[in-house]
């Protein structure tokens, strides 16, 4: 009885609401008829504007007596023209204007220019003849300069013209002569929408869609009434549609195929679209109002149709709706409160078999919690190391004949820089961006592991043939080279992947997990950032790189290394200044090895804080044999810096060797700079404070900020040799190093440009700004034993004594 009474009151609602909706609905479609007329009226004088003024153009003296290259058009008739372009660009849309003769055939070759015809008279071809004409008097030059009154071929729109000589045929065909006019009321006719000329829209959008128009054409008569060419307007939809006020309206031409909705431009240029040409059925507001226009080829219709969202949102439509939510309410509640004691009862019944239920869902979901734990990574989320033993071995035999597996063995490049300099917090959040990006990438066929601190896994069953596992990897390459933002940080790492394929390259998980971390190294020692496929040898190459290890160490102990110079020089006198000391591993079996063999490898061992130390004392130690005031540039690598006692090791160096504090350089790279922590600042003004220089290595090409450049106590900034080198070919290489140069003497630094290799370079560093230059033009590294023969040329004993 309850339930009765309460939906009858609700019908009574319902039908009292029904009809108050009817009641918002006809006001709603009065005030939607009035603003469509509004904007009807508004686009309807745009366009008569337009129509007129073309048409203006065919009643004009100058227009009429045009001979067939206008060169009788004289300034007045070039002014009246230019002046009615004026009216209809700011009007709506003219884009450019035209006129045509008779006989106009854009493919024929006209011998008195020289090329294929083109209209007698264009916009555009006035403003550059203006501008020139303009150009040269403000100059004063006494001849004008005719290459300024012709445009590049490239302006001129051949495609177009095709489409006025159609238009210029059918005029010929419909009004051979001015008889069958009445009046004034000269014809203006159009074409199809096209892709036309050249737009400020398209220029920034750059899409087809914002350079469609078409072309409207009137036919010109001569003073005897015979038809002589026609003028034609390209006008452009872009402008059109900026004449409604929403995408509410749509301005449709069938006879044209033109409608203006951005939405459906695409669609439109591409083939025939349903048209505008009736009201929306769909739509509580929708109808198509015809706009006066005298065209004798098509007609001109604004479509109206309001989303009915708008209705909904009406503030009649939600009175009425609030009130009959209101009234519904009301039953409910009474009739809720009326049904409560019956539930009640019902209620308390329910209760002990509900809380059994629950507790046991708990305990269910709380054993799933575990074992998900055991068998993922708890930062990740992904799989840990044992599920993916697990998952690999059921997989391997659950394959069938012909069937391939793919392990790829994923490592970050630089993740350990960002756990150094940014902690471990912000390395923990980029092993979660990093497991999202390889999970999107892999997708459903594939498996993603964290097998390690930056080490994952991913199981890839490969259906089409090895090749997928390559397009894999280079895949997932190119989305860990992108950046990650963690807390305002800009973090670039990279990746390296190895890949091993069984059956190929192993029968069982641990020997494919092996042969692909093999892999993996490989990739790592060729560069980083690409992926390498498990090949037989690789395990050799291992061994090699391991023993190479090992004798670094001992070639650390036993002295192995050398230390070469490269010289720099004043960019201005050409004088010599200082040198920069670069090591060399004097190896037993290898032979002379350069550092990028063996200065990572000495950073990932850590052999670098004693090799590094042994590099200052003995660079300090030849530099103090040097005659005044030849300098010496020592590079510190990163690992070094996080050594406490880093300023007493420099002291130490300069105390031994008697060297002034003033001739020793001290270079770093930006990436000590990237955690922009406290102690690497107290380091720096330790390191200062001590009397020696310190510069900016290899500017521009890592982390740079200008705050960097302001906030810690530089003396020099070296740009890297990758902007020197591509000065002569390169304006904006130019334009960099004369900036940071601008920046340097601005901030009181000296500038050192790298790697000038030739003549050119070194005059495009000097003109630019730098004030110290190195690099093989200036000479190569060399050991100590060789310095003495340029300390003894004339030049640098003139500027020693100086």
């Amino acid at each position: 009885m309850i339930l009765v009474t309460g939906a009858a009151m609700l019908a009574a609602l319902h039908i009292d609401a029904q009809r108050n909706f009817a009641l918002a609905k006809e006001r709603y479609i009065e005030n939607s008829q009035a603003a469509a007329r509004t904007t009807a009226k508004t686009v309807e004088d745009a366009l008569r504007a337009v129509y007129e003024n073309v048409r203006t153009l065919s009643y004009l003296p100058s227009v009429r007596n045009l001979d067939r290259h206008g060169t009788n058009l004289g300034d007045e008739g070039r002014a009246t023209i230019q002046q009615i372009y004026n009216n209809l660009a700011n009007n709506v849309s003219i884009s450019e204007v035209y006129f045509l003769p008779l006989d106009f055939d854009p493919d024929r070759f006209d011998a008195v220019t020289g090329k294929l015809e083109e209209p007698i008279l264009q916009f555009d071809q006035l403003i550059v003849n203006a501008r020139a004409r303009s150009d040269a008097a403000a100059a004063k030059s006494a001849k004008l300069d005719e290459n300024a009154l012709t445009r590049p071929a490239e302006e001129v729109e051949t495609y177009e013209y095709q489409e006025l000589a159609k238009q210029l045929a059918w005029l010929k065909a419909n009004y051979p002569n001015s008889s069958a006019i009445d009046g004034l009321n000269v014809p203006i006719i159009g074409t199809k929408e096209l892709i036309t000329c050249d737009n400020t829209d398209f220029i920034h959008t750059g899409n087809d869609a914002d350079r469609s128009g078409f072309i409207l054409s009137v036919p010109v008569f001569g003073q005897d009434g015979s038809l002589r060419g026609s003028v034609s307007a390209i006008m452009l939809t872009s402008a059109l549609r900026k004449l409604l006020p929403s995408s509410d309206y749509v301005i449709v031409n069938s006879g044209y195929g033109f409608e203006s909705d951005q939405h459906k431009m695409s669609t439109a240029l591409a083939a025939d679209s349903r048209a505008f040409t009736a009201a929306d059925p769909n739509l509580i507001y929708s109808e198509v109002i015809p706009l006066s226009l005298n065209d004798p080829r098509s007609a001109w219709r604004l479509w109206a149709g309001f989303p009915n969202s708008r209705y909904d949102s009406n503030m009649d439509a939600l009175s009425v709706r609030q009130f009959e939510l209101a009234g519904y309410v009301a039953v409910a509640v009474v009739t809720l409160l009326a049904l409560a004691c019956w539930y009640a009862i019902g209620r308390t019944m329910m209760m002990q078999t509900n809380a059994a239920e629950t507790l046991e869902r708990r305990v269910e979901e709380r054993t799933a919690e575990i074992q998900h734990l055991a068998t993922h990574d708890i930062l990740t989320g992904l799989p840990n190391r044992g599920l993916l033993a697990d998952t690999m071995d059921e997989a391997l035999r659950s394959l069938r004949d012909g069937e391939k597996l793919a392990v790829h063995c994923v490592d970050l490049d630089r993740f350990k820089p960002v756990n150094d300099t940014l902690g471990h917090p912000i390395g923990d959040e980029v092993l979660g961006a990093v497991a999202r990006r390889l999970k999107q990438q892999a997708g459903e066929t594939a498996m993603v592991a964290r097998t390690g601190g930056d080490e994952f896994v991913i199981l890839q069953l490969l259906i089409d043939g090895d090749e997928e596992a390559g397009v894999l990897a280079s895949r997932v390459i190119h989305a860990l080279a992108g950046e990650f933002l963690i807390q305002g940080h800009k973090i670039n790492i990279g990746s390296s992947i190895g890949i091993a394929v069984f059956p190929d390259d192993g029968q069982s998980s641990e020997i494919l997990i092996r042969n692909a971390d093999l892999a993996l190294y490989k990739a790592k020692m060729e560069g980083r950032g690409t992926c390498r496929s498990f090949e037989p040898g690789m395990d050799a190459r291992l061994q090699e790189r391991r023993q190479l290890e090992s004798e670094l160490a001992l070639g650390v102990t036993n002295e192995q290394f050398v230390v070469y110079y490269q010289p720099l020089h004043d960019a201005k006198t050409s004088k010599l200044t200082g040198f920069e000391a670069l090591v060399r591993w004097n190896h037993p079996r290898l032979g002379l090895l350069p550092p990028a063999e063996f200065i990572p490898m000495a950073e990932e061992t850590g052999v670098i804080d004693t090799l590094g130390e042994w590099i200052m004392q003995r660079a300090c130690a030849d530099a103090a044999k040097w005659p005044l005031p030849v300098k010496v540039a020592v590079n510190l690598s990163p690992a070094q810096f996080k050594q406490q006692g880093l300023p007493l090791q420099v002291a130490a160096a300069l105390a031994a060797s008697n060297l002034l504090p003033s001739r020793l350089e001290l270079e770093i790279t930006e990436s000590v700079l990237l955690a922009h922590n406290e102690n690497t600042i107290n380091t720096l003004y330790s390191l200062r404070d001590l009397g020696i220089s310190i510069a900016m290595d290899d500017f521009g090409t890592g982390y740079s900020s200008l705050s960097y450049l302001r906030s810690f106590p530089f003396n020099r900034i070296k740009i890297d040799r990758s902007f020197v080198s591509l000065m002569c070919e390169s304006g904006e290489s130019r334009a960099i190093v004369k900036a940071v140069a601008e920046l340097g003497a601005t901030l009181g630094m000296t500038t050192t440009a790298e790697g000038v290799e030739t003549e050119d370079q070194f005059r495009l560093v000097r003109e630019n700004g730098c004030t110290d230059v190195q690099g093989w033009l200036f000479g190569r590294p060399m050991p100590a034993s060789e310095l003495h023969t340029l300390f003894e040329q004339p030049e640098l004993q003139d500027a020693l004594t100086a």
